[in-house]
């Protein structure tokens, strides 16, 4: 490690890692891009072309309280990972007000002289980030910007099925249940879902058949490099039980898909596909039913449908949180 500024050090994941773990036990709610897996994982594939910048916070005892998992890219500084592939940011604290750590982040950027820009993305709604970053930033001479940047619906978790079902609006309910009909009657039903790192490797296949042929959106997105991230990500957090691979099937065929991480005692749905030869029969969002039915009986709090206001996570009883962005420019002369 080396010294970065006053309060800060410079580091590697390998001498970070022992402390990596901890920071994430001690957030509020850690998401599943926050691990050491995702983040080596990202950078292995896509940080090619960036300058690796992991910072860290040590407490007046010496112990690491926060990490900024950071990269530059020209003259611009960023968290580690791109808003295609990465729904949430934000730095590993233990402290949840995280003052005096956020200050000592500002003023290591702000002494990087090849820095000329800040681009913080995808921060969720209720972290300190967004207040208290820009309080620093403007003290150290930046030009900052906040803007909301998009909305990430979830739900939260009752605990049954029926208290769900009556949780929906009366329109959303009706429809759910009818579709459910119409599903049932199409012919034998299963959903299963596979969590074991060798079931999910050898299903990653139909997956992204799956992901592939819902809209040409999908296709186009599912590069060769993102097709070889999903797959390394999903094994490796499958060892770690986070990743939740799910099928439904009609008759034995494989008609709708979802993957999704889970972290604590929130459910995360990171993306999905469907053959839109079973369109009419609603597959897609059926699936998405069937999972959170699942979560309901695993126990978990929060089903996150993730960034995007498509309207099929309302129809499910997707609730708004704003996603925001910080952005921030060197005065002239500073």
């Amino acid at each position: 490690m080396t010294c970065c500024t006053a309060g800060t050090e410079q580091g590697t994941f390998e001498e970070f890692a022992g402390y990596w773990q901890h920071l994430i036990d001690g957030c509020s709610e850690p998401t599943f891009f926050d691990s050491l897996t995702w983040q080596k994982l990202w950078w292995s594939e896509f940080g090619a072309n960036s300058e690796l910048k992991l910072l860290a916070v040590r407490s007046d005892s010496g112990d690491i309280k926060m990490i900024a998992p950071l990269m530059i890219d020209g003259s611009e500084i960023s968290f580690l990972g791109s808003t295609d592939l990465v729904d949430y940011h934000d730095f590993l604290s233990t402290d949840h007000s995280a003052a005096g750590s956020l200050e000592a982040i500002a003023r290591a950027v702000d002494e990087m002289p090849g820095v000329k820009s800040i681009n913080l993305q995808s921060i969720p709604g209720n972290s300190a980030t967004i207040t208290k970053f820009r309080e620093f930033a403007e003290k150290f001479g930046w030009n900052v910007e906040i803007r909301q940047e998009d909305v990430a619906p979830r739900l939260a978790l009752p605990e049954s099925w029926d208290a769900y079902l009556a949780s929906l609006r009366r329109k959303d309910r009706h429809e759910l249940r009818r579709k459910l009909r119409r599903l049932e009657a199409a012919g034998e039903i299963r959903q299963i879902e596979l969590t074991r790192p060798d079931d999910i490797d050898a299903a990653m296949d139909a997956f992204m058949a799956l992901l592939r042929m819902s809209t040409a959106g999908k296709a186009e997105f599912m590069t060769a490099d993102r097709e070889r991230f999903f797959r390394s990500v999903a094994v490796a957090l499958a060892h770690e039980n986070a990743t939740r691979l799910a099928f439904l099937e009609i008759d034995g065929e494989k008609v709708a898909t979802s993957l999704s991480f889970v972290c604590r005692d929130v459910r995360y749905l990171y993306n999905s596909g469907y053959n839109p030869a079973q369109s009419s029969l609603s597959a897609g969002l059926l699936n998405h039913a069937f999972t959170i039915q699942r979560s309901i009986e695993e126990g978990l709090r929060v089903f996150d449908f993730m960034r995007g206001n498509e309207s099929y996570k309302y129809h499910l009883g997707g609730v708004d949180r704003a996603v925001f962005a910080l952005t921030a420019t060197r005065q002239v002369g500073s």
